[in-house]
């Protein structure tokens, strides 16, 4: 239910007070009367009001002390004030009324559409404020509604990142120990056949199988490692972006420089974060890039990790940057703000595309 805007009229004479309540008995709104100023601040005081209409010469406070103390803790919601006089007021008491809040003067006798007119025009003008106020509200709401939303979409994203990583080991485990156990198994057999009896043709035919099964352990113990780099745990992460790079090279052919500083103190989520963007910016580049030549470079400083890949490749459309269907980029977005950094993506001059990642250092408690 909408509540009615509050009118205060204030005059201390009972007969004036009366006839302002019967003129003002049509309009939309809640009156609030006093016979005097202190009882017209009791009346008021917690609420809102839309307008006040005050008698000037009144006993014991007057209209434009009146005036001063209904406004002087109202700093963004001050009452526009019409003053009530019998006399048309001099240059100074004009500016003595203004100065206290007035925005209009009435001389008595009052006229009657005139001063409804004037009260409409104000509460017209109260309710557009109003209307302002709960949009502003609205907004804020909705702003909050956003941020909240924002805030569990990066909750999700940083616990589907954590979920993968549980699986990938999970999975990465399950090769190297069923189907890596598996293969070695095989290999220790082909050898025995091998070592014990047949013909040419037979060893020749092991052989090859041995060389297969040899190829087969070597893609497996590369397919577990990516999915789970172990070495990060063991080595650190430059000897793990060392190896990674290693395999791409024979791979692709690409050519990589790197500049890897060794990091003063361990750190696993940092160090997978990092390592995680490197396999993804590296898919791009092989992917897209059309490039021959890579360069990364880690630097660390008292307020975090630096770390740039930059290629010598076709560049990136600007547009990719900005695709909601770029889940890659996503990811990588997505893994710095995990460790409370920033990634940037830009072209660079002529071609190629360079990846800036900076990932704070973690504060201890």
């Amino acid at each position: 239910m909408i509540e009615l805007p509050n009118i205060l009229i204030v005059d201390d004479i009972p007969s004036n007070l009366t006839y302002l309540r019967i003129v003002l008995k049509g309009i939309d709104a809640n009156l609030i009367e006093a016979g005097s100023g202190r009882e017209a601040l009791e009346k008021i005081e917690g609420a809102q009001l839309s307008l006040a209409i005050l008698d000037v010469q009144m006993a014991g406070m007057n209209g434009y002390e009146l005036a001063v103390k209904i406004n002087e803790n109202r700093f963004t919601d001050s009452v526009p004030i019409i003053f009530l006089t019998a006399a048309f007021p001099n240059n100074e008491q004009i500016l003595t009324g203004y100065e206290s809040g007035a925005v209009d003067y009435i001389i008595k006798p009052l006229n009657k559409k005139i001063l409804i007119s004037k009260v409409n025009i104000f509460l017209q003008l109260f309710r557009q404020k109003q209307l302002i106020v709960e949009s502003r509200e609205e907004l804020r709401r909705s702003e909050l509604e956003v941020q909240k939303g924002r805030e569990q979409m990066q909750m999700l994203n940083h616990h589907l990142i954590n979920a993968r990583e549980e699986e990938r080991a999970a999975i990465s485990l399950m090769i190297h120990d069923e189907l890596g156990q598996a293969l070695t198994a095989l290999k220790i057999d082909l050898n025995w056949l091998h070592n014990n009896g047949g013909n040419e043709q037979v060893h020749s035919k092991l052989e090859k199988m041995i060389a297969t099964t040899n190829d087969i352990i070597r893609k497996v113990q590369r397919i577990s490692s990516e999915l789970h780099p172990k070495m990060l745990t063991d080595l650190g992460l430059a000897d793990a972006i060392e190896w990674y790079c290693g395999e791409q090279q024979e791979r692709s052919g690409l050519k990589f420089e790197l500049m890897l500083e060794e990091a003063g103190s361990k750190d696993f989520k940092r160090d997978l974060a990092l390592f995680r963007i490197i396999q993804e910016a590296l898919t791009n580049v092989i992917r897209h890039a059309r490039a021959s030549k890579v360069a990364i470079s880690i630097q660390y400083a008292t307020n975090g990790t630096f770390m740039t890949i930059t290629d010598d490749g076709t560049g990136i459309d600007p547009g990719i940057l900005e695709a909601s269907n770029s889940m890659g980029l996503f990811g990588m977005r997505e893994r710095a703000r995990q460790c409370n950094g920033t990634l940037e993506i830009v072209g660079n001059n002529p071609s190629g595309t360079c990846v800036r990642v900076f990932v704070p250092t973690l504060k201890k408690e």
